[in-house]
Parts: C-alpha cells; structure tokens; sequence
C-alpha cells in the first residue's frame, strides 16, 4: 500500500478521534452532545469554557429542559466573609465573558463602564446573578491570601464594602473607588484590580456557567 492510500484511511480515524475529544469522555454521548450543543448556542464555543469542559474540569451540576450548569471542580467555591476571604467572585453575563475570555482573563471590562462591577467573597450569592433569561459564568479570583484584598482595599486605603454578598466591593465607575483614600480614589480600584489580574497577583478561573437550552 502506498504512503497515500495509508494516509487517506487514516484520515477519517483521526477525524472521528478528534470529534469524539471535543467533550469529556466522563459523560455519556448524549449529555456529551447537549452540553457541546449549549455552549455553542450561547456563544461561548471558541472561550475557555469548552476547553474546560473537554478537559472534564467543568462537570454538569443540573440539567433541565430549559437550563444546564457546569460547576468546576478545580476552584474554591467558597462562601466567606470579606474579611476572611481568599477568593472573590463575579458573575458575568455571556457578553461581558466573551471580552475577559477575549482578553484572556487580566481585564475586567465593565471597570471602565458606569456601572458598580461588583465582585463578592461569596461564591452563592455571585452564582444568583445567573438565570435562564441572563445566563452567563461565574469567575473565582483567587488573592495571595486569605483577608489580602480586604486588607489592601479597606484596612490600607479606607475602602468601603456594601453588606451584601459577604462585602462586596465595586470596581466600576460607580463603585467603591469614591468611599477610598485620594491615591485609590484617583486610580479607581478597578483598575487597580486588572493591574494585578495583568501581573498575575489575582488569578481567574471559571467557577460556574449556567447556558440556556434552545427550544425545539
């Protein structure tokens, strides 16, 4: 048999291989299937979300007709207090991932826009702000420490939590940087934030997406 001949019966196995690693092999076929199916509808098959799920980091959590989640199995997941907390969380809906994917986790977008961009120490609260009419993936970042960016934020620079979620803290145009000391008033610590997502001092994961199933 000829070198092409060997390659052209090769080629379709490969295919088929490669088709059948788009998808943790954890899972049935047919889960398998409806989890890819529900990424791609909600926009999210070229991000990292279909990596991780490939890769049977993000295992499916609930599975209904008009909804499925994926929960990671690398990340905290934690509930604290901001004092306390090592990690920290914020839901973004589909659009809002799609740009930190996009800028491969070290920009949080919405800390330009006029809006709070709240980020919690409570990974259930944060989870809240994903539903079926907006669904989206939650980011846990994770701090050199436990109480480190409390201790930066509030104890140091006078920054102010709200009582919600564990304390949060907002890192947009009208969050927290006014209740701060003029040096974090002026920088914003929302820009702070990505300096160290930048630098790698905070690093991202996805926690958690929740993906809204198409009707038939």
């Amino acid at each position: 048999m000829s070198f092409n001949k060997k390659v052209l019966l090769i080629s379709p196995l490969l295919l088929a291989m490669n088709s059948v690693s788009m998808a943790c092999m954890k899972d049935p076929e047919n889960i398998r299937n409806q989890v890819k199916d529900a990424i791609t509808a909600n926009g999210l098959a070229k991000t990292k979300v279909m990596s991780l799920y490939t890769n049977c980091v993000l295992r499916v959590k609930d599975n209904t007709p008009n909804k499925l989640t994926l929960k990671s199995s690398k990340t905290s997941n934690s509930d604290n207090e901001a004092e306390k907390s090592m990690y920290w969380y914020r839901g973004m809906e589909i659009k809002e991932y799609q740009t930190f994917d996009k800028n491969r986790n070290e920009k949080i977008s919405c800390v330009q826009e006029n809006s709070f961009c709240g980020i919690a120490p409570q990974f259930t609260y944060s989870q809240s702000y994903l539903t079926n009419k907006k669904p989206g993936v939650v980011i846990e970042f994770k701090t050199e420490k436990a109480g480190w960016l409390y201790n930066d934020f509030t104890t140091k620079h006078k920054c102010k939590t709200k009582a919600e979620g564990g304390g949060t803290y907002g890192l947009g145009v009208t969050g927290t940087s006014a209740s701060c000391d003029s040096a974090y008033k002026q920088r914003g610590i929302g820009n702070i934030f990505n300096e160290w997502l930048s630098k790698n001092k905070v690093q991202a994961q996805v926690a958690y997406v929740l993906l809204k199933k198409q009707k038939k």
